[in-house]
């Protein structure tokens, strides 16, 4: 099987030009991974040209039952993917590496998070500061993946299997070893986006926005979302809701809606609100916003659950204490 990794030329644009040679045959397919039994809350995507299959994201560990359900309904098994490609190493994303590597599945990711794929005993003690007794049920078992197995990109190189081939795009944000992908099929360019155009609870317009620490920087992913705003993509490929073809209103809502929370988050701390205070304040500012866009009560509390706001809480502090210490 044809499966390679293409640096970028040096000199050139990179990103924008569809990659040459393509078949266009390829076909892009959305597998919900029934995530805590809650319907596009996480999903992968399935790449396959008839001959050739790639997966992007590989979901968290506690959901390989479900991905195998999935790729059953295409006739595939794990053992039939070529490649499997990540956003980034955060365990809702790629929990489950390691369960692909050890089945024969080449683990494509950011060049900074490949040593946390092939030894994710840090990642885990890092999550483990985050979601404390919760972690089996969150996130299931994650195990190392042989290094032979984990492939390092940077910004611009190229993954191919068979006739696909996707463009790996640097775009910090929400972590610093965050990668899209973009894939050319004719007038057809889809971004797999993974959280840098951050969460949608399906069929509503509310975006929900993760903003984890240590690595979550406000201008940088502000930077990232004008890069997503200015691709040449008819589509956007959220890991966490689906896909999106109105990007402008989405990437318009997100930023909104990122600088709103920040700015709840940043006026709590000041004032000395403790934890329940904080958290209690934060929830219901955003529970207006998402009831508004057309989000239930019920979808909300399975979005936007207690963890995810304790997380982003501890991201904007973090990022504000990094910003005073730089004024500093």
């Amino acid at each position: 099987m044809d499966e390679c990794r293409q640096p970028r030329h040096e000199g050139t644009s990179s990103l924008r030009q569809p990659v040459q040679g393509c078949a266009m045959t390829e076909s892009i397919h959305y597998l919900d991974l029934d995530y805590m039994g809650v319907r596009g809350a996480i999903g992968a995507y399935l790449v396959s040209d008839g001959t050739s299959n790639m997966l992007i994201e590989a979901g968290p560990g506690n959901t390989v039952p479900a991905l195998e359900r999935a790729l059953g309904e295409h006739g595939l098994r794990i053992e039939d993917l070529h490649a499997c490609c990540l956003t980034h190493i955060h365990l809702d994303h790629a929990g489950a590496a390691g369960h692909l590597a050890r089945r024969g599945v080449p683990i494509h990711v950011h060049s900074f998070g490949a040593k946390h794929i092939i030894d994710p005993s840090k990642l885990l003690a890092s999550a483990g500061r985050i979601y404390g007794d919760q972690m089996d049920t969150l996130w299931g078992e994650v195990i190392p993946s042989a290094a032979s197995m984990v492939h390092g990109l940077d910004d611009g190189d190229v993954v191919k299997v068979g006739d696909i081939e996707l463009i790996a795009i640097e775009t910090p944000g929400h972590a610093r070893h965050h990668l899209v992908f973009q894939f050319n099929a004719g007038s057809d360019v889809a971004c797999f986006t993974g959280d840098a155009a951050a969460m949608l609870i399906p069929g509503t317009g509310y975006v929900s926005v993760p903003m984890p620490p240590p690595e979550f920087d406000l201008p940088t992913w502000m930077s990232t979302i004008d890069l997503l705003r200015s691709g040449p993509w008819s589509r956007l490929m959220l890991t966490h809701g689906g896909i999106i073809e109105e990007i402008d209103r989405h990437l318009d809502q997100l930023v909104e809606s990122m600088n709103r929370q920040v700015k709840c988050i940043k006026e709590g701390l000041a004032e000395g609100l403790g934890n329940e205070e904080l958290l209690g304040r934060y929830r219901d500012s955003l529970r207006d916003e998402a009831t508004s866009l057309g989000a239930s009560a019920s979808q909300f509390d399975d979005f936007v659950t207690t963890s995810l706001l304790g997380m982003n809480i501890s991201g904007v502090d973090r990022y504000l204490q990094l910003q005073s210490e730089d004024a500093a």
